[in-house]
């Protein structure tokens, strides 16, 4: 169809819609049942609280709603109101066009007398034969009621939001006044919260509202509704909103805004964010969390016993059950402060993490470990450990890491250097690995799992910086990706529902809890013997628990974020400590004490995992059968490669690998046989440069000769110390066999 078809297209669809008037009765379509309250259970089934967007309304006669209001409506939502009967041809013709044009149900022409037809009669969906009845319908409701009659039905019904089923309901919940008692700049705002109620709330999105009440203002204006200096007037007025009281209050808030915005986003409840808001506040649902008071209790109980000053820092806290991935408990900031601010008090701190996330420090260090491991790293192998490394990049730049306590510690192992959290030994082993392959990991095992419900949401960045925590996050995820090593490689999705059914109890959705197999078991079985010497014998020693437990501290640059992650088989607990005002270092005299992740944050969760661990078996992780093979390797090789003919002996070294990730081919360099500098012998007993030079790759050819050095001790050599010679060629020592007659030595 070409687009100058479209009008006359869409006079004919208009058609089609008035005729059809006559063939629906109002007097034989039943009235739908009104909105009903949703119930939010915790695990153990008791009531968290209602979602009240049920029908707490007041019916008002049309002398109690200010003509403010009303005109605001009209204006917003039907601007010829008062010239058609119930339907209007020209936003009819309008929506029709577009309709035809984009071949869907985009736009409805719907006027206030369809809204209203809508929500008593017809409902929301988006089908041709549902906007030919609710026209229908609409046009004979007209006949009946007279306008003002009919605009005061839809301001006693239509949904403002905030639980708020008409404007008297409305006008008590946002500015805490009766209906009567609106202003213009209060009537406008509520007005423009009609279309979309979730997008514009003030409470949420007070600069969306402000620019929304704008509008309608606009065109109120525009409409003859209102002077000039009455508009300019109202869109200056601040937005006084009505403060919570102690009424409405309830337990776990954080948790509750976790599990708002977790359904708002699941497809699974609706195609569009407002078929889900409706259906939450209105549908009456039964909403059966995983949240468990006794778990969320110990939580905020060692927070508040650890960060017990005025000026402590704040913390976050997630738990998790990595078998199934039910969220058991999510501590998000001071409860206090949400019922007390709106807005700064109501920031989650488990999940939004103040809008960007916070670096994690050290804790990110487990994901190298893994992707270490799964290239046939062995836990063995030796790095050097400097306390400060110049790390030198493609881009010509230099990196300089330094370990978290200035110390260096000559060579150490991969195991060694992850119980000790040692900064210099990781940055060699990303630059080896590449940072694409560590977040990779990391992402596999969990970071990000959760970007609709949590921030941040973008895509971990692949810098050489990840190891060291730069990457930004939250306490769900890094908890979701510390229960994959739980159970052994097992990764979960994160729910905070077990199931939702409607008000007769019929099922509507349940959790799926069969995790996915992101990481091999003896990777994950290897990762997590080490991470349990590192709470054993490392940094994690504060959180030491007694029983078979994984954990590793995260310490970001400056003291501003720390961290302490960490599980037992049943349970995985993601801790942070922090300003939720932004990066402030957490040192004397900000805080009492320095602040690193085996301080404060590894305190926390061994007070948390004490009590909710405590009617629970010890258990050991998932534990396959783990072999090791011992296989000689060329250490100078990166990758690790089996020598050949021409490897140096004293680049050879024999280590441990987890069985199936130890190197099976061959290196293919050298190709040629190298010079290498002759070691020094002389005065070195035979035993001794033999073994020397045979390391070197030399082969040995010995002769004697008198001298008055002991017996055995090596005199000459040749070629001489320090020149080059290839390797497998010979090295003559000379040995001293007698003393010589005459020496006046004793026999």
């Amino acid at each position: 169809m070409t687009r100058r078809h479209f009008p006359l297209a869409a006079f004919t669809a208009a058609c089609a819609m008035f005729s059809a008037a006559c063939g629906v009765h109002l007097e034989d379509v039943p009235r739908r049942a009104l909105a009903q309250t949703s119930f939010v259970y915790a695990a153990d089934d008791s009531v968290i609280t209602e979602l009240h967007a049920v029908e707490d309304r007041v019916v008002l006669p049309s002398s109690q709603i200010p003509s403010w209001i009303r005109d605001a409506a009209v204006a917003i939502e039907d601007r010829r109101f008062y010239q058609h009967h119930g339907i209007d041809g020209r936003a009819i013709l309008r929506a029709s066009y577009v309709n035809l044009r984009d071949g869907s149900i985009e736009e409805g022409g719907s006027t206030i007398t369809q809204q209203l037809v809508k929500n008593l009669y017809t409902g929301g969906e988006r089908t041709l034969a549902r906007k030919l009845s609710e026209a229908s319908l609409a046009w004979q409701l007209e006949d009946r009621l007279s306008k003002e009659e009919i605009l005061t039905r839809y301001l006693n019904t239509v949904y403002f939001g905030q639980g708020a089923y008409g404007v008297q309901a409305a006008a008590r919940t946002f500015f805490g006044v009766d209906a009567i008692e609106l202003n213009l700049a209060r009537s406008a705002l509520l007005a423009g919260l009609i279309t979309s109620p979730g997008h514009f709330d003030p409470y949420e999105y007070p600069s969306r509202a402000n620019g929304r009440r704008r509008v309608v203002l606009r065109l109120m204006h525009e409409f003859g509704m209102i002077t000039e200096t009455q508009r300019r007037h109202a869109g200056r007025a601040p937005i006084h909103l009505h403060p919570v009281t102690t009424f409405g209050r309830y337990d776990y808030p954080y948790f509750v805004d976790y599990l708002k915005e977790w359904f708002l986003t699941n497809p699974a409840f609706g195609e569009t964010r407002e078929d889900r808001y409706k259906l939450l506040f209105t549908g009456g649902l039964r909403i059966h969390t995983t949240l468990q008071p006794a778990v969320q209790s110990a939580a905020q109980r060692a927070v508040d016993s650890v960060l017990s000053y005025p000026d402590d820092p704040s913390a976050a806290v997630t738990v998790v059950d990595p078998r199934t991935g039910f969220v058991l408990a999510m501590v998000g900031g001071d409860q206090r402060d949400y019922w007390r601010d709106r807005h700064a008090g109501r920031v989650n701190l488990a999940t939004a993490m103040g809008g960007t996330g916070r670096q994690s420090g050290s804790s990110f260090k487990p994901f190298a470990l893994v992707a270490a491991l799964e290239a046939g790293l062995s836990p063995s192998e030796t790095f050097p450990a400097p306390s400060t490394l110049h790390l030198a990049l493609e881009t010509g730049e230099v990196w300089d890491v330094t370990n978290a306590e200035g110390a260096g510690y000559g060579t150490m192992t991969l195991r060694s250097a992850t119980i000790r959290s040692v900064n210099t030994v990781y940055a060699q082993l990303i630059d080896r690995l590449g940072p694409a392959t560590v977040v990779e990991v990391a992402e596999r095992m969990g970071l990000r799992c959760c970007r609709r419900v949590s921030n941040p949401a973008r895509p971990l960045d692949p810098y050489l910086s990840a190891v060291l925590g730069t990457n930004e996050v939250n306490t769900l995820e890094m908890a979701t990706a510390y229960g994959t090593l739980a159970t052994g490689g097992v990764r979960s999705r994160p729910v905070p529902v077990s199931r939702v059914t409607d008000a007769r109890g019929t099922v509507l959705w349940s959790a799926n809890t069969t995790g996915d197999r992101v990481l091999d078991p003896q990777i994950a079985s290897a990762a997590n013997e080490i991470l349990n010497e590192a709470v054993l014998y490392g940094t994690g020693t504060a959180a030491n628990i007694g029983r078979p437990q994984i954990g590793k501290t995260g310490t970001a640059m400056d003291h501003n974020d720390a961290w302490f992650v960490g599980a037992v088989p049943q349970m995985v607990a993601a801790v942070w400590v922090g300003f939720p005002q932004g990066r402030i270092r957490m040192e004397p005299p900000r805080t009492r004490i320095t602040v690193f992740g085996g301080t404060w944050p590894a305190q926390i969760w061994r007070l948390l995992m004490l009590e909710a661990t405590a009617g629970l078996p010890a258990m050991t992780f998932p534990n396959p059968e783990v072999g090791f093979v011992s296989v000689s390797v060329d250490a100078s090789q990166t990758p690790n490669c089996l020598p050949n003919p021409f490897t140096l002996p004293q680049n050879i070294e024999t280590l441990q690998f987890i069985e199936g990730t130890e190197p099976t081919e061959m290196c293919t360099s050298p190709s040629s046989l190298q010079e290498v500098l002759v070691p020094s012998t002389v005065g070195s007993s035979e035993t001794i440069a033999i073994e020397g030079l045979t390391q070197a790759g030399f082969y040995v050819e010995v002769r004697t000769a008198p001298s008055t050095q002991p017996k055995g001790t090596v005199i000459a050599q040749v070629p001489s110390a320090g020149t080059e010679a290839f390797q497998t060629s010979t090295v003559t020592i000379t040995v001293s066999s007698t003393v010589p007659e005459g020496s006046g030595a004793s026999p």
